[in-house]
Protein backbone atom coordinates (compact mmCIF):
# COMPACT_ATOMS: atom_id res chain seq x y z
CA UNK A 1 0.00 0.00 0.00
CA UNK A 2 2.80 2.09 0.99
CA UNK A 3 4.15 1.59 -2.56
CA UNK A 4 1.52 2.54 -4.47
CA UNK A 5 1.04 5.54 -2.95
CA UNK A 6 4.77 6.66 -3.44
CA UNK A 7 4.53 5.13 -7.38
CA UNK A 8 0.82 7.85 -7.71
CA UNK A 9 3.17 10.40 -5.79
CA UNK A 10 6.11 10.27 -8.33
CA UNK A 11 3.95 9.80 -11.54
CA UNK A 12 2.04 13.18 -9.89
CA UNK A 13 5.31 15.08 -9.67
CA UNK A 14 6.46 13.82 -13.08
CA UNK A 15 2.95 15.34 -14.87
CA UNK A 16 3.45 18.10 -13.07
CA UNK A 17 7.13 18.88 -13.88
CA UNK A 18 6.14 17.65 -17.63
CA UNK A 19 3.42 20.51 -17.70
CA UNK A 20 5.21 23.11 -16.25
CA UNK A 21 8.06 22.18 -18.39
CA UNK A 22 5.49 22.88 -21.66
CA UNK A 23 4.02 25.69 -19.97
CA UNK A 24 7.15 27.41 -19.63
CA UNK A 25 8.10 26.73 -23.09
CA UNK A 26 4.76 27.65 -24.27
CA UNK A 27 5.55 31.41 -21.99
CA UNK A 28 9.26 31.65 -23.76
CA UNK A 29 7.70 30.91 -27.68
CA UNK A 30 5.14 33.91 -26.68
CA UNK A 31 7.86 36.08 -25.76
CA UNK A 32 9.74 35.32 -28.44
CA UNK A 33 7.11 36.14 -30.27
CA UNK A 34 5.74 39.38 -29.33
CA UNK A 35 9.37 40.76 -29.26
CA UNK A 36 9.50 39.89 -32.32
CA UNK A 37 6.45 41.36 -33.46
CA UNK A 38 7.50 44.79 -30.83
CA UNK A 39 10.48 44.76 -33.91
CA UNK A 40 8.64 44.89 -36.55
CA UNK A 41 6.14 47.26 -35.06
CA UNK A 42 9.61 49.80 -34.63
CA UNK A 43 10.73 48.81 -38.06
CA UNK A 44 7.17 50.26 -39.15
CA UNK A 45 7.73 53.53 -37.08
CA UNK A 46 10.67 54.06 -38.14
CA UNK A 47 9.98 54.11 -42.02
CA UNK A 48 7.21 56.30 -41.33
CA UNK A 49 9.30 58.71 -39.77
CA UNK A 50 11.73 57.81 -42.58
CA UNK A 51 8.52 58.94 -45.37
CA UNK A 52 7.51 62.10 -43.18
CA UNK A 53 11.47 63.52 -43.37
CA UNK A 54 11.65 63.08 -47.15
CA UNK A 55 8.23 65.10 -47.39
CA UNK A 56 9.45 67.65 -45.05
CA UNK A 57 12.83 67.76 -46.34
CA UNK A 58 11.04 68.57 -49.78
CA UNK A 59 9.48 71.23 -47.87
CA UNK A 60 12.10 72.71 -46.97
CA UNK A 61 14.01 72.78 -50.69
CA UNK A 62 10.76 74.46 -51.42
CA UNK A 63 9.11 72.19 -53.61
CA UNK A 64 5.04 71.68 -53.77
CA UNK A 65 3.83 69.47 -51.40
CA UNK A 66 -0.09 68.45 -50.74
CA UNK A 67 -2.27 71.24 -48.53
CA UNK A 68 -2.62 68.22 -45.77
CA UNK A 69 0.90 68.16 -45.34
CA UNK A 70 1.97 71.26 -46.19
CA UNK A 71 0.24 71.94 -42.66
CA UNK A 72 2.31 69.69 -40.89
CA UNK A 73 5.26 71.10 -42.76
CA UNK A 74 4.96 74.70 -41.58
CA UNK A 75 3.69 73.15 -38.00
CA UNK A 76 7.37 71.35 -37.64
CA UNK A 77 9.22 74.68 -39.10
CA UNK A 78 7.83 77.06 -36.30
CA UNK A 79 8.60 74.34 -33.55
CA UNK A 80 12.19 74.45 -35.32
CA UNK A 81 12.20 77.93 -34.74
CA UNK A 82 11.18 78.01 -31.00
CA UNK A 83 13.91 75.51 -30.44
CA UNK A 84 16.61 77.35 -32.36
CA UNK A 85 15.30 80.16 -30.27
CA UNK A 86 15.77 77.74 -26.68
CA UNK A 87 18.85 76.84 -28.08
CA UNK A 88 20.08 80.38 -28.85
CA UNK A 89 19.00 81.42 -25.05
CA UNK A 90 20.97 78.88 -23.27
CA UNK A 91 24.22 79.27 -25.28
CA UNK A 92 24.09 83.50 -24.22
CA UNK A 93 23.83 82.28 -20.83
CA UNK A 94 26.63 80.52 -21.36
CA UNK A 95 28.66 83.63 -23.16
CA UNK A 96 28.51 81.27 -26.12
CA UNK A 97 26.65 81.66 -29.87
CA UNK A 98 25.29 78.69 -31.92
CA UNK A 99 26.80 77.76 -35.39
CA UNK A 100 23.85 78.47 -37.97
CA UNK A 101 25.64 75.46 -39.69
CA UNK A 102 26.05 72.67 -37.79
CA UNK A 103 24.01 74.22 -34.80
CA UNK A 104 27.12 73.58 -32.08
CA UNK A 105 27.44 76.00 -29.37
CA UNK A 106 30.86 77.90 -29.92
CA UNK A 107 32.67 81.01 -28.33
CA UNK A 108 30.52 83.84 -28.63
CA UNK A 109 33.97 85.86 -30.55
CA UNK A 110 34.67 83.08 -33.17
CA UNK A 111 34.00 84.52 -35.74
CA UNK A 112 34.23 81.11 -37.78
CA UNK A 113 33.01 77.37 -36.35
CA UNK A 114 35.50 75.78 -35.15
CA UNK A 115 33.93 72.49 -35.58
CA UNK A 116 32.88 73.04 -38.85
CA UNK A 117 34.78 76.07 -40.61
CA UNK A 118 31.65 77.81 -41.09
CA UNK A 119 31.44 81.66 -40.65
CA UNK A 120 29.58 82.72 -38.20
CA UNK A 121 29.25 86.07 -38.02
CA UNK A 122 28.47 87.82 -34.51
CA UNK A 123 25.04 88.82 -33.63
CA UNK A 124 23.76 92.55 -33.48
CA UNK A 125 23.95 94.10 -30.36
CA UNK A 126 20.50 94.96 -28.77
CA UNK A 127 19.09 98.01 -27.85
CA UNK A 128 16.47 99.50 -25.41
CA UNK A 129 14.16 102.17 -26.80
CA UNK A 130 15.45 105.53 -27.04
CA UNK A 131 19.32 104.36 -28.08
CA UNK A 132 21.28 104.56 -30.86
CA UNK A 133 23.45 101.89 -31.85
CA UNK A 134 26.89 102.80 -33.86
CA UNK A 135 27.09 99.82 -36.32
CA UNK A 136 30.71 100.53 -36.86
CA UNK A 137 31.50 100.18 -32.62
CA UNK A 138 28.48 98.06 -32.00
CA UNK A 139 28.20 99.51 -28.79
CA UNK A 140 25.05 101.57 -28.15
CA UNK A 141 25.41 105.76 -27.79
CA UNK A 142 22.60 107.59 -25.52
CA UNK A 143 21.19 110.05 -28.20
CA UNK A 144 21.95 113.54 -27.73
CA UNK A 145 18.99 115.97 -27.16
CA UNK A 146 18.19 117.67 -30.59
CA UNK A 147 19.50 114.78 -32.59
CA UNK A 148 17.04 113.49 -35.11
CA UNK A 149 15.36 110.49 -34.43
CA UNK A 150 16.63 108.97 -38.25
CA UNK A 151 19.85 110.06 -38.34
CA UNK A 152 21.29 110.46 -41.91
CA UNK A 153 24.68 109.27 -41.61
CA UNK A 154 24.89 105.94 -42.87
CA UNK A 155 26.39 103.87 -39.90
CA UNK A 156 24.09 104.99 -36.90
CA UNK A 157 20.90 103.42 -36.49
CA UNK A 158 17.87 104.39 -34.38
CA UNK A 159 16.42 101.32 -32.69
CA UNK A 160 13.19 101.30 -31.18
CA UNK A 161 10.56 98.17 -30.12
CA UNK A 162 7.80 97.68 -32.45
CA UNK A 163 4.57 97.61 -30.54
CA UNK A 164 2.42 96.10 -33.86
CA UNK A 165 0.59 93.37 -33.15
CA UNK A 166 2.01 89.76 -34.94
CA UNK A 167 -0.06 89.32 -38.29
CA UNK A 168 -1.34 86.18 -37.75
CA UNK A 169 -1.88 83.37 -35.12
CA UNK A 170 1.18 81.80 -35.81
CA UNK A 171 3.40 84.58 -35.13
CA UNK A 172 1.47 85.56 -32.15
CA UNK A 173 2.32 81.78 -30.89
CA UNK A 174 5.57 82.52 -31.28
CA UNK A 175 6.13 85.44 -29.65
CA UNK A 176 4.64 83.77 -26.76
CA UNK A 177 6.33 80.86 -26.86
CA UNK A 178 9.21 83.73 -26.79
CA UNK A 179 8.33 85.88 -23.89
CA UNK A 180 7.47 82.38 -21.79
CA UNK A 181 11.07 81.51 -22.77
CA UNK A 182 12.59 84.56 -21.38
CA UNK A 183 10.46 84.72 -18.40
CA UNK A 184 11.91 80.56 -17.88
CA UNK A 185 15.55 82.02 -18.35
CA UNK A 186 14.89 85.07 -15.84
CA UNK A 187 14.00 82.39 -13.53
CA UNK A 188 16.64 79.97 -13.62
CA UNK A 189 19.11 83.59 -13.59
CA UNK A 190 17.60 84.45 -10.41
CA UNK A 191 17.98 81.13 -8.92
Amino acid sequence: MARDFFDELSDTITRTTKDFSKKASQIYETQKIKSKIASEEQMVQKLKADIGNVIFEKYKDGTEVEDGLKGFCEEIQQHLQIIAGYKDAAADLKGQKICPACGKSIDRSAAFCPLCGSPCPNPEPEATEGEVVDSKTEEPVEAEEGMPEEASDEHIETVEESETEPENASAKEEAEASETCDKKMEDVEEK
